[in-house]
């Protein structure tokens, strides 16, 4: 029931905001891992083997889902070669022992040792990106849990001391403390997997709530939130923030002649390409319908004001195939240079005096505004 209960929460989880594909994986380890217990707690001495095996690579495929699930949460790339050659070594040796050299203590530590390797494979994602508590709290129950999986095979073995044949194994003391070691290490590893989830979450709805969701750029909230942080930088002689306004010219036309939808490529484009060119030099926001706003990181203001012409110019060479042949998207651009004394509406109001100076002198063109 505990296995079945978060295989469920988890998938809830994952079908509730499905770009959280961390808990899309630790949903499928808990549909293993139940479908696992189920077939090892209906097993009896005629069970066929093709069963038992299916319960191993059930019970594998709850080590491996959690490990990928991990270097997912951890932008780490996934060993797909590593894995891929320990499961076969590990299949290779569940052979052997089922059917060559029959061993069934050989065979239930290479299962659980495999279960715990899979598993261990987690821990370095965790140790590198380990700079929150909840990375820790992963990384001490995975490596217990993993840990736990290879040890209590040897120790059960040598704390009651007596062989195991395929007639025994199912009504000895193995099985009953295998499944209670199982939903201790399952129940534990599940809580903070939720704790992890949780987190998550509450971080991608937060920066949801700072982000534009057609192009995916900073809002005005999240813009704010952002200046708010310049305190720290300190500006001097050679080296300014700048605030950059831009709104793309005729938008309004282009909405009207073509419609919406080719408004919100077109919008889709231009932050895409404001927010390549821009990278290392500042963040780039949506602050309108089509008004878009760059807080520069400290740079010489000539500078600055290249990358405003630079972006500038790079707008005109987009290619919008909604549009007529050679119909070109431009955009006019207001520069302010920053003091440490501004508020962004500060900032904001002389960067779009000077976007207002551009478009009156012709549009597509940069403008400074005047010092405060």
């Amino acid at each position: 029931m505990i296995l079945a209960l978060f295989a469920l929460v988890f998938s809830v989880l994952y079908f509730s905001v499905k770009s959280q594909k961390f808990s899309g994986w630790v949903g499928l380890a808990y549909i293993a891992a139940f479908v696992a217990y189920l077939l090892a707690s209906t097993r009896t001495p005629s069970t066929p083997m093709g069963l038992i095996f299916l319960s191993t690579a059930m019970f594998w495929t709850f080590s491996l889902a959690i490990t990928k699930a991990i270097y997912i949460r951890c932008n780490a790339i996934f060993p797909t070669k590593v894995v891929g050659l320990g499961v076969a070594l590990a299949a290779a040796g569940l052979i052997w022992w089922s059917f060559v050299a029959p061993d069934i203590y050989a065979r239930t530590l290479l299962v659980n040792s495999g279960a715990g390797l899979l598993l261990a494979l987690s821990l370095w994602p965790l140790w590198k990106a380990g700079t929150k508590l909840i990375d820790g709290a992963l990384f001490g129950v995975i490596a217990t849990v993993a840990a736990t999986f290879v040890i209590r095979v040897v120790t059960i073995n040598i704390v009651l001391g007596h062989p195991l044949t395929e007639q025994s194994y199912t009504e000895s003391t193995y099985v009953w403390l295998f499944q209670l070691t199982n939903g201790i290490a399952a129940l534990a590893l599940a809580i903070v997997l939720l704790f992890a989830a949780g987190h998550d979450m509450v971080l991608h709805f937060h920066a949801q709530s700072n982000r534009d969701p057609l192009t995916d750029l900073l809002n005005r909230r999240g813009l704010k939130k952002l200046f708010a942080a310049r305190a720290d930088e300190k500006q001097g002689a050679m080296f300014v923030q700048t605030m950059i306004l831009f709104d793309i010219d005729h938008f309004k036309k282009i909405n009207d002649r073509y419609g919406h939808l080719v408004g919100d490529k077109i919008l889709q484009r231009v932050a895409s390409t404001a927010s390549e060119l821009c990278q290392e030099y500042g963040q780039v926001a949506r602050t309108g319908g089509e008004e878009f706003a760059i807080l520069s990181e400290l740079l010489p203001i000539e500078t600055a004001q290249f990358l405003a012409q630079h972006i500038c110019d790079s707008l005109c060479l987009v290619v919008h195939p909604e549009l007529e042949t050679n119909q070109k998207v431009t955009a006019s651009f207001g520069l302010a240079i920053l003091t440490e004394d501004d508020s962004l509406h500060d900032a904001m109001d002389r960067a779009d005096k000077a976007l207002y100076h551009a478009k009156r002198n012709g549009r597509n063109r940069v403008a400074l505004a005047k010092a405060a």
